[in-house]
């Protein structure tokens, strides 16, 4: 008997378990099929009034550029009926929507139109009576805010809680079910683009891509989603900054950085979080040679005052730029106090009608943008040298006495002598670091700088001023930027002169200016 008690006492409590599993289970699935059932209904009613919504847009035409005053226009019929904005203070759910909103806005939907659907006072508030009332919509409790311009509605409870992820689902239908709507690129004016260069490494160039606002106080400034880019070869295909060499974006100081290791020319469209995509930002990049310094040269600049700035690694992005748009050919100080222009390698193409010129890396014969240059030549002043990689030229002609000196600084009277004793004087009186590299110009390197110059449309002016610089000041050079092969301080002045400048290629007693260049190999 206790053996067939116990028996039975166990089988009870199988059949218990069994019966609790089964109870336990039916709960689940009959949660589960709430929940279902529960977003089906949900679902269904939001479908009812996008549908009635599609039905008034499609009505009511004049949606874009609308007229309060011009009749037939559903949203101006509703601000005669001074139908309440979502976010007035009849909306007692402003809150909720403001919540829904902001998760919108920084959600991966390119559907969602931040021109006019991140902003909550483009929405109508809707409740149920008001449902009932102006849609004709019977038993739906649901509270909702309607774009009648873009068709989107969204609802109240369209935030739900997942539990331990708390991950926020939201419903939101669009102006047709299914088909979502377009990003709207826009122009935002107080929010806009720009770039910077950081380091300007002649192969390559690190610039900082951001957004800026043109009131300082703004610190609303959106995080960046992409920047893309469109170069001068495929300016129809948008592509990602992301995929640059070197890419870190910085939260803290919305900006990206990033390599640019090819010629050409770039414009950077920055898409932010809200799917805003502001006005393209320009940057010419000509890559080139970097400036190669020699023992005791140092790097120079000038800053917006012309006042002469030394700078504080070759890496300094004020040292130089090789882009039509901010050309700034390198300048360099010799310890001796003078003073030199850096012309790097390249390749050119010249006609009566225009020159073409495009820089190459080391000693090759290709181009640093990626084309075809099969019709393009090495200058002849870089190949007359075993291949040079650059030539540093005397930014002035030379002003000194005879067998004394050779000094290369403005403000100073030039010499004139011959050409035997022009080598001479930069034979013996050149800075000692500096005589294995230097010698007379010949006609190619000059050549070579005006040829440079063509390229960029420059026209130089005649010195007809037998001064250094073109003036009989230290400083004079900075405002006679007309003598200069750049226009720009940057450049070399005194290519053309009224003087005959000597060459390498002079006969020994011609008589006239001169100048020295360092080779660079």
């Amino acid at each position: 008997m206790k053996n067939e008690k116990g028996i039975t006492l166990i089988k009870l409590c199988i059949l218990i378990t069994i019966y609790l599993s089964i109870i336990v289970v039916s709960i689940y699935f009959l949660k589960s099929s709430y929940k279902i059932a529960n977003l089906e209904n949900f679902v269904a009613k939001m479908e009812l009034i996008q549908e009635k919504v599609n039905l008034i847009r499609n009505q009511y035409k004049s949606w874009e550029n609308y007229d309060a005053n011009e009749p037939g226009n559903y949203y101006a019929y509703l601000q005669y009926l001074e139908f309440p904005n979502a976010n007035s203070s009849a909306n007692i759910y402003i809150e909720d929507f403001n919540r829904i909103i902001s998760e919108l806005n920084n959600s991966d939907k390119a559907y969602w139109d931040s021109n006019t659907d991140s902003i909550i006072a483009n929405y109508c508030y809707f409740n149920p009576n008001d449902l009932e009332k102006y849609l004709d919509l019977k038993d739906i409790n649901l509270y909702v805010i309607i774009n009648f311009y873009t068709g989107n509605i969204i609802c109240k409870d369209g935030i739900i809680d997942k539990g331990e992820t708390n991950e926020i689902i939201y419903r939101q239908y669009d102006t047709e079910i299914g088909n979502p709507l377009v990003s709207i690129p826009i122009n935002n004016n107080s929010i806009f683009s720009d770039i910077e260069i950081i380091e300007n490494n002649g192969l390559n160039q690190k610039v900082k891509v951001y957004l800026v606002s043109e009131d300082e106080a703004n610190q609303n400034i959106p995080t960046i989603q992409e920047i893309y880019y469109l170069d001068s070869e495929e300016d129809d295909i948008k592509k990602k900054c992301s995929n640059l060499q070197d890419y870190i974006y910085v939260d803290s100081e919305k900006s990206a950085y990033f390599t640019i290791n090819t010629s050409g020319k770039y414009s950077f469209i920055i898409k932010d979080i809200n799917y805003i995509e502001y006005p393209k930002v320009d940057l010419e990049v000509n890559l080139c040679n970097s400036p190669i310094l020699l023992n005791g040269m140092k790097g120079i600049y000038w800053d917006q005052d012309g006042n002469e700035i030394e700078i504080e690694n070759e890496k300094d992005p004020n040292w130089y730029n090789y882009s039509s748009e901010n050309l700034k050919m390198a300048n360099a100080k010799s310890q001796d106090g003078n003073y030199w222009v850096w012309l790097p390698r390249f390749i050119y193409k010249e006609s009566k009608e225009i020159t073409n010129l495009d820089f190459v890396s080391g000693t090759s014969i290709s181009s640093t943008r990626n084309k075809q240059t099969t019709d393009y030549r090495v200058h002849e002043a870089f190949e007359t040298d075993n291949k040079l990689r650059g030539i540093w030229i005397a930014k002035f002609q030379v002003n000194g006495e005879k067998e004394n000196n050779v000094s290369i600084v403005p403000g100073k009277p030039l010499t004139v002598l011959s050409k035997k004793d022009a080598i001479f004087n930069i034979e013996n009186c050149i800075d000692t670091n500096l005589k294995s590299f230097t010698k007379l110009m010949s006609d190619e390197e000059r050549n070579a700088a005006i040829i440079f110059s063509k390229s960029e449309n420059i026209d130089i002016t005649n010195d007809l001023i037998y001064y250094a610089g073109g003036a009989a000041n230290e400083k004079g050079y900075i405002n006679n930027t007309n003598y200069s092969s750049t226009n720009n301080v940057y450049g070399i002045y005194d290519l053309i002169t009224s003087q005959n400048e000597l060459t390498i290629n002079s006969y020994d007693s011609e008589e006239g200016r001169y100048r020295p260049v360092m080779a660079i190999k």
